[in-house]
Formats: C-alpha cells, structure tokens, sequence
C-alpha cells in the first residue's frame, strides 16, 4: 500500500492558507509519483498506489475546497472517476483470478466438463470489461499528467481565496476547463463532465 507523503514544513503556529497550500502540494506530488509516464504500462501495484494516493489528494481537495470556491470542482470529480474506474479494474482483476482457479481445478478434475466454455466467456468477459475501463482510466491520466494541467492545478491550489476571485491579466476568472477535440468549454462549477471525450486541463487567466 502506498505510503503517504509527510506533509513538512507546517507548524501549530502558521496560518490556515500556509497549510492548505502545503497538505494540497504534498497530496499532488505523492499522487503524480506513481505513474509519471502515461506511455508506458503501469503494473497493477502503480494502479493500487495510484488509487490510495487519489484517494488521499480527493478527500484534502474536499476538505479544503471552501478555501478555493470554484475552483477545486472538476479536479474532486475527474479524482471520483478515477478511484471508481481503478476500482472497477481491480474487481475485474480479482475475479478474473478466482474464476480461473476455479477452472484449473475444473479442467483437473473433469477436462471434458460441459462448464469449461461456460467459465472460459466468463474469464473473456471480465478481461473485455478491464480492457474497456483501463481505456477510460487512460485518457483522464493521459490529460491529468500534461504540463498545462499540472502547472496550472500548482498555481491554483497555490492561492488561497480570501477575498473576491482574483482575475487574470485580461480579465478571466480562474476556472477548470476540458479540452475536446471539437474546442474547449468551460465546466459549470458541479464540475460535471458527463458523456466528454476530453483531455482536461485547468485554465487560470495565466496559462
């Protein structure tokens, strides 16, 4: 199980934003330390890590969101997706094990057993459905992991909201925003994604 990072240089003594900035930074740099490179075939051990640490980072960014009004919607919910696809692929994982035992003991037993077939579309089934859900899971990595979102997501979280929302140099609010392949849309502050091929970016006035 992944390790959580120590989140450092706090004290009783510094301020709630200091803080937040720091737990937000630790719980990002731990999440992105698993998989860095997208192209290449994570093992199922980085996909667990993975999970944990989205996990960790989600429930910060929940925590902490009244610190940062509009802005931490989408990332808590593209972190939802994440954790429900990784778990997704893990269930089909084990099962797939488990039957597959079940039909080495079967094929032992009874190599001419009428079930084999049956257990056999199954094993193929779940392997479809891990396919299918490590394809969506890729794509949100694949966005999560660009330079745009990361440097973007470390300005924003690096800006505790005390005050009105702050603008950028021609006006924008900082907001998240998806990317998709016919333009960019801006997100409603639900951060809903519903039914988006995309790849996601946050967009801060500055970027």
């Amino acid at each position: 199980m992944a390790k959580p990072l120590k989140i450092k240089k706090v004290s009783p003594d510094d301020g709630v934003d200091k803080a937040a900035v720091r737990v937000l930074r630790t719980r990002t740099k731990e999440f992105y330390a698993h998989w860095p490179d997208p192209d290449t075939a994570p093992t199922l051990e980085q996909l667990h890590d993975l999970r944990i640490s989205g996990k960790r980072l989600r429930y910060s960014a929940e925590n902490l969101r009244e610190l940062y009004p509009d802005r931490l919607a989408l990332l808590i919910d593209l972190l939802k997706r994440f954790q429900d696809l990784t778990g997704d692929i893990q269930d089909c994982v084990t099962q797939r094990e488990m039957i597959e035992k079940d039909l080495a003991r079967l094929r032992r037993r009874n190599p001419h057993s009428g079930q084999i077939a049956a257990l056999e579309k199954i094993i193929s089934e779940y392997g479809q459905r891990q396919s299918m859900m490590f394809a969506q899971f890729h794509e949100i990595w694949r966005g999560m992991t660009l330079s745009e979102f990361r440097e973007s997501l470390k300005a924003m979280t690096s800006r505790v909201k005390k005050r009105a929302p702050d603008r950028g140099a021609e006006g924008v609010e900082p907001s998240l925003r998806l990317v998709a392949s016919a333009g960019s849309f801006a997100v409603d502050q639900a951060g809903d994604e519903t039914g988006a091929e995309t790849i996601v970016y946050v967009h801060d006035g500055h970027v």
